[in-house]
């Protein structure tokens, strides 16, 4: 038997002495590489030629009584060599990890399974006293249908209350837009890459024997799985920050509802007089803090799992070109 590492997967596989000088499948990701031909090594015979006369000795040249010969030039000293780069000034101890393809190849389906456990917890809300009163989860957000503590909202506008002053919204859920246009398209790619993503680790090879034939696509699409990966985790990322920059049904609705707020009672205050545009948006904007509106951690933890699925995949991409070289290796100094 012959072992060689498959230049796709890195693993070792064994091949049948038959099968040296041709093409051969991998059993685990079934990429088609050539096993090399076997060597055999031969010794061959010296040449044979005639031994060549040994030359005649050549006669000492005369020198004549008192000469001194002349001293040989000195030789250029040779440059110094450079020095060895050692631990900058400062720093005692060092740390450092390689960049295993093997764990990258780990990243995507651990990353984006968290993403989908993150998305049923709160990513925009307004906080009254550290509580949520309105929340928004990713989930929520592709509804339309926000989370309203009703308990807190009682009491913030019963009479005796400090914030009575401040005017709430009366039907939060019924005013609240949906996102769907955006979050349906994301949370269809973020499944559908947490599903490729899992089977891509699980299952080495794909046989379209025992497949039945409805599904004998997978067979033909599956050498494609690292890309399309690639491209659903990205369009989940972009989909995301897309959301992000035009704001959450939440955020856009406590906006336009502290704004018509201001609105009215600035002109009730004008008496049909025009309004100032700066004291507008001025006033606007202490009426929605007082909403406390802001988004949450799990938010910024589910874009940053975003970025980390992508640039795994892209560092995946080039670790695979390098061959056989080393792993590279991430250096610490202390």
């Amino acid at each position: 038997m012959i072992q060689i590492f498959c230049p796709n997967c890195f693993k070792s596989v064994s091949v049948p002495d038959e099968a040296a000088g041709t093409s051969t499948p991998c059993p685990s990701c079934g990429t088609v590489f050539p096993v090399p031909a076997r060597y055999n090594p031969v010794v061959a015979a010296p040449p044979t030629s005639p031994t060549p006369p040994e030359p005649a000795p050549m006669p000492e040249p005369h020198t004549p009584p008192g000469f001194v010969p002349p001293a040989a030039p000195l030789e250029a000293p040779l440059p110094p060599e450079p020095p060895v780069p050692g631990v900058p000034p400062g720093y005692r101890r060092s740390i450092g990890f390689s960049v295993s393809p093997k764990g990258l190849a780990w990243v995507p389906a651990v990353g984006l399974t968290l993403i989908l456990l993150l998305s049923v917890f709160d990513w925009v809300g307004s906080y009254v006293g550290g509580t949520a009163m309105y929340a928004q989860s990713g989930w929520r957000a592709l509804t339309g249908y926000p989370y309203r503590n009703a308990e807190l909202e009682r009491r913030l506008k019963a009479p005796e209350a400090t914030r009575a002053q401040m005017v709430w919204p009366d039907d939060i859920r019924g005013s609240v837009r949906s996102d769907w246009e955006v979050m349906l398209p994301y949370f269809l790619a973020l499944v559908l890459a947490v599903a490729v993503a899992w089977a891509e680790r699980l299952v080495a090879t794909v046989d379209r024997r025992r497949l039945p034939p409805s599904l004998h696509w997978v067979a033909a699409a599956w050498p494609y799985r690292i890309p399309v990966l690639a491209g659903l985790a990205t369009a989940a990322l972009l989909l995301v920050l897309i959301q992000a920059a035009n704001g959450f049904g939440l955020e856009r609705y406590l906006k336009q509802f502290a704004g018509d707020v201001v609105s009215k009672r600035l002109e009730a205050q004008a008496g049909g007089k025009p309004v100032d545009p700066v004291l507008l948006a001025d006033e606007r904007d202490q009426e929605l803090a007082r909403f406390n509106l802001e988004r949450t951690t799990w938010f910024y933890l589910v874009v940053l799992l975003h970025l980390a699925v992508v640039l795994a995949m892209v560092g995946r991409a080039g670790l695979e070109r390098r061959g056989n070289k080393p792993p590279p290796r991430v250096v610490f100094q202390y």
